[in-house]
């Protein structure tokens, strides 16, 4: 064995030297050197495969990483945007309906009014009652009327020291206390009870209509409001918003007769109120 590695030594440095010699002078190499360089090579070849093989799966698994940590931020940044579209989106909305609560609060010069802050509205209740943070000490008392969004929403039912609760004209569960509505003009003007709201039309329902014939019609768009003909509370106030004429109930006459009446206000999105306390003007 140790006459063979010697062999194979000699023979590899003679390679060696007859190559370096063949290289200086532009020659090609020895039939052996050939042999031995191939064979190099071979091995070079198998040796390195593997090692190749772990470095590209290496890149490949960094490259995947870089991936995902792009992906994280780009996700981490939609959800950034997503949520500042849904701050703005919510403080416009906001912004509106204070211009609306503002624009409402300039045409009520002749009302004495407290403004609120919508505090609590239960999804189980939605359409039925909300609670403001104004209360006894702010002066509330209960049947006051309660406006919003450029029109009336309902009437307090419940005053606690620094909270009140409104019952809600959109209520299906019935309205406690009728509101005397006026529907003509001030010179001609035609009585009646809102005393109910169909969800289906999305209306109110007034009612106990008198001061007209059985011939008499109503025009759609025309504007209702409560005709402060009703004593205390709610019906103590007169000329304030309740909507326009959406329509009439077939085969209804006389008292009978069935006006459907289009909200002025948006039942939805309540955020801000003003309730009416009393009307400075007198009746």
């Amino acid at each position: 064995m140790i006459i063979i590695a010697l062999l194979i030594v000699i023979a590899a440095l003679s390679a060696i030297v007859i190559s370096a010699g063949n290289f200086n002078k532009n020659k090609n190499p020895a039939a052996m050197t050939q042999v031995i360089n191939d064979g190099t090579g071979f091995f070079d070849n198998i040796i390195a495969a593997p090692i190749h093989f772990v470095q590209d799966k290496a890149n490949e698994f960094s490259n995947l990483m870089d991936t995902y940590k792009q992906n994280e931020s780009l996700k981490k940044q939609l959800s950034d945007l997503t949520d500042e579209k849904n701050k703005l989106a919510s403080t416009e909305s906001e912004n509106k309906e204070l211009k609306s609560a503002l624009k409402l609060q300039e045409t009520l010069t002749d009302y004495q009014t407290v403004s609120a802050n919508v505090i609590t509205r239960n999804p189980a209740s939605w359409d039925d009652t909300l609670v403001i943070d104004r209360g006894k000490k702010d002066g509330l008392q209960d049947d006051m009327v309660v406006m919003a969004n450029g029109g009336i929403i309902g009437r307090i039912t419940q005053v606690n020291q620094s909270t009140a609760k409104v019952a809600l004209l959109s209520s299906t569960k019935g309205i406690a206390n009728k509101i005397p509505i006026r529907l003509g003009t001030t010179d001609n003007p035609i009585y009646g009870i809102l005393s109910g709201y169909d969800s289906q039309q999305n209306a109110y329902i007034v009612n106990n209509i008198n001061g007209v014939s059985d011939s008499t019609k109503f025009t759609k768009g025309s504007q209702v409001f409560t005709s402060g003909l009703g004593g205390g509370g709610v019906g103590s106030v007169r000329d304030l918003l309740v909507g326009t004429i959406l329509g009439e109930k077939d085969n209804n006459q006389g008292l009978d007769r069935q006006i459907y009446v289009k909200p002025a206000t948006n039942f939805y999105d309540i955020r801000f109120v003003i309730v009416v306390e009393r009307q400075t003007g007198g009746n």
